[in-house]
């Protein structure tokens, strides 16, 4: 199939820049077949790409495998193809045409238009490596999962729109809610705490920061803020999806230096409905967001401050691949999980949500995550099913409300800390929901910030779980690591 990518630049179509298409700076391109900084075949020297460039999956990153195409436009079998897929035609000096057999190990490779991003990665994940020395095998471990992810939940999901990604202009009101609240704390970042060998971002190289606008200790920030951006979002997507949201995530300002790389990937459920929010940048040319859309092309879509990219997050593989030029890009992510359509029933399956297919490669591992299998999110005529082992002091972590919670546990302390037949605590329900001010009561009676889930005890910690949903500046990420909480990932010793 025709791949294309695409940039969107001021609602108009335009070529990719020469230096993204060349790599030219800090990707290491190879520049002649004698060059030794190559790890793959070279390009040869003077045999520049063309602008207009038309590339899917595994070619500016891998995203499906491990590894992306080396399939280079200037090797023989690609200077001479005459379109027949396992040869290639040539004239000898005799006027004879013959065929030139196309190299196994390029049969199943897609044109590479991009230059030698084999290396650019090879050198991106060696950084990870590097930085984190004894514990670098769980930067592979990141990209594993990523890529393992990346290829088994996209094919699983439902998909709401066509394209499965669109940009327009942030509500005024958002906006300038936003530009107080940056310019007023934009000198206050602090950094972002990434867990050990995570690669979604080359904070090795290029470390983000975050300016939260959960922070009500800064001016303007808290809950008048995100309930702000909550709504203007919720009603743009749901308009968007023909769907009714529920909320499920929003950080940052996190924001991006020069150099930064955010590496493809699909989020991790239920985050399905999302938007990115461009606060502010200084860019020296545009940083592109990347998608490949329910089209399987790539599309690089542009973001000037003051603009919402809607994406389906689940599903579209999304990133930033090509290093940032410039200081800084400050952006806002927001997500939330589909519930039923607009003016329709809410979804009453008890076994999977409304966005895994049935029979999909995702159901199994979705419902190996969710043993008490799905109910609606805040929906508090969907009674809770208790898990073996559960007491009151999880159901309460989870739903609330806090003072029930706390008059449980004065007459049953020992519950602090009891687990179920999954290994979790009440303090685990607590961080699951998000409720911060549960998660404060429950440290401050004892819970455990170093349990573990698991039937035996062995699978992701607190601080990790924590991270996984609600990102690493959210307040209960912070506040679990403040009291000495480890990030541990599942089956990690300590």
């Amino acid at each position: 199939a025709t791949r294309t990518v695409l940039l969107f630049l001021l609602g108009a179509l335009c070529l990719v820049p020469p230096t993204m298409a060349n790599e030219s700076s800090g990707a290491g391109t190879c520049t002649s077949p004698d060059d030794a900084s190559c790890r793959e075949e070279p390009q040869p020297e003077g045999n520049a790409h063309p602008v207009a460039v038309e590339y899917g999956a595994d070619i500016s990153f891998p995203m499906h495998y491990e590894r992306v195409s080396t399939n280079y436009p200037w090797l023989m079998h690609n200077k001479l193809n005459n379109n027949d897929k396992n040869s290639t035609t040539t004239t000898g000096n005799t006027g004879t045409t013959g065929k030139i057999p196309i190299p196994d190990r390029y049969k199943d490779q897609p044109l590479q238009p991009l230059g030698n991003k084999h290396k650019f990665y090879s050198d991106y994940v060696q950084g990870c490596v590097d930085r984190y020395g004894p514990k670098g095998n769980r930067c592979i471990q990141s990209e594993q999962d990523r890529v393992e992810m990346s290829l088994r939940q996209p094919q699983s999901m439902r998909n709401y729109t066509k394209i499965g990604f669109t940009k327009i202009r942030a509500p005024e009101r958002v906006m300038t809610l936003l530009n107080e609240f940056w310019q007023a704390n934009k000198d206050k970042q602090k950094d972002e705490n990434w867990p050990v060998g995570n690669t979604y971002v080359n904070h090795w190289q290029s470390p983000s920061k975050m300016v939260s606008v959960e922070d009500a200790s800064l001016p303007g920030g808290g809950y008048v803020l995100k309930q702000h951006i909550w709504n203007a979002a919720r009603d743009t997507i749901s308009e968007w999806t023909g769907h009714k949201l529920a909320e499920c995530s929003l950080y940052g300002i996190r924001v991006y230096k020069e150099g930064a790389v955010l590496a493809p990937h699909v989020d991790r459920l239920p985050l399905v409905s999302s938007a990115i929010i461009n606060v502010d940048q200084d860019v020296d040319e545009p940083w592109p967001l990347e998608v490949i859309g329910h089209d399987g092309k790539a599309h690089n879509v542009t973001m000037l401050p003051g603009d919402l990219v809607l994406y389906e997050s689940h599903s579209i593989l999304h990133g930033r691949p090509f290093p940032l030029k410039g200081r800084f890009m400050a952006n806002v992510f927001i997500h939330f999980e589909p519930i039923g359509p607009v003016g329709g029933d809410e979804w009453d399956n008890e076994e999977l949500p409304p966005y895994v297919i049935p029979g999909s490669p995702e159901e199994s591992n979705w419902k190996k995550a969710h043993p008490d299998g799905y109910s609606l999110p805040n929906n508090k005529n969907n009674a809770k099913k208790l898990t073996p082992g559960q007491v009151n002091a999880h159901f309460l972590a989870a739903e609330g409300p806090l003072e029930k919670l706390k008059v449980n546990i004065k007459a049953n302390p020992e519950h602090v800390n009891v687990r179920d037949a999954n290994g979790w605590t009440p303090l685990t329900e607590a961080v699951r929901s998000g409720k911060l001010e549960v998660v404060d009561f429950l440290m401050s009676r004892g819970a455990d910030v170093n349990a573990r889930m698991g039937p035996a005890q062995d699978g992701a910690s607190l601080l990790y779980f924590a991270v996984e949903q609600h990102g690493e500046d959210s307040e209960i990420s912070k506040l679990l690591a403040k009291a000495g909480a480890r990030s541990l990932a599942p089956g990690e010793s300590e």
